[in-house]
């Protein structure tokens, strides 16, 4: 007589990731831009106070256009003038960062935005600190920084959505799938005119300050 054997073998289970990992990679996912855009905005302001000693007085005039290098002249200008150069300077950054959205090159330009957004600040703060000392630091907590922190704020929200729609314009063209694009595009307008907003009031800001607080410093 023949025997029949059985033989038992154990399933292997396929291993699942832990809630740590899961946690991580949404985590990842979902901030894994607004931390890097932070990053390299925090970068650029420590590389703009290093280098900010060994910017020439011509040059300063010049970056006055989208940083604040030049306080006698701003002075000079009144409120009408603050709220112009601020809110002027802030639409340039928002603007390329929006553009940058929708360009296929786009992604590989977005940190030099953020990084030249706190390069202005490290240029400002450290102009401020070594041309007026006290009075300069006083002046940039006092009148500068409320406006700036808004701004930055702004400005990171704002290239996170460009790297979103970024994302969404190159799988639409490599898969060739426009389903939901739309609606994509939508969601990026309506965050791109809530990050305007926040600029907008961060200019209010500045020359709320401006006025109330500006008349105590004499930089001339």
């Amino acid at each position: 007589m023949k025997r029949i054997t059985f033989t038992l073998r154990k399933r292997t289970r396929k291993s699942r990731p832990t809630k740590r990992t899961v946690d991580i990679r949404y985590i990842f996912h979902r901030y894994g831009a607004v931390v890097f855009f932070l990053m390299t905005l925090l970068c650029g302001l420590i590389f703009g106070c290093v280098l900010s000693g060994r910017v020439n007085g011509d040059a300063l005039k010049r970056l006055d256009i989208l940083f604040t290098t030049n306080l006698p002249q701003r002075l000079s200008d009144g409120a009408l003038g603050a709220f112009c150069a601020s809110f002027g300077s802030n639409f340039i950054f928002l603007c390329a960062a929006f553009l940058l959205g929708l360009s296929l090159w786009g992604a590989a330009a977005m940190p030099l935005v953020s990084a030249f957004k706190g390069f202005g600040v490290g240029i400002s703060a450290g102009y401020l600190i070594s041309g007026y000392g006290l009075k300069g630091i006083l002046f940039y907590f006092t009148i500068l920084l409320p406006g700036i922190i808004l701004f930055s704020i702004a400005l990171v929200n704002q290239l996170t959505s460009s790297y979103n729609i970024y994302v969404r314009i190159l799988s639409a063209l490599l898969k060739q799938n426009r389903y939901g694009f739309r609606d994509a595009f939508r969601l990026y307008l309506t965050q791109s005119l809530c990050c305007l907003t926040l600029a907008l009031g961060a200019a209010v800001i500045d020359v709320l300050l401006w006025c109330v607080f500006a008349g105590l410093f004499n930089f001339n």
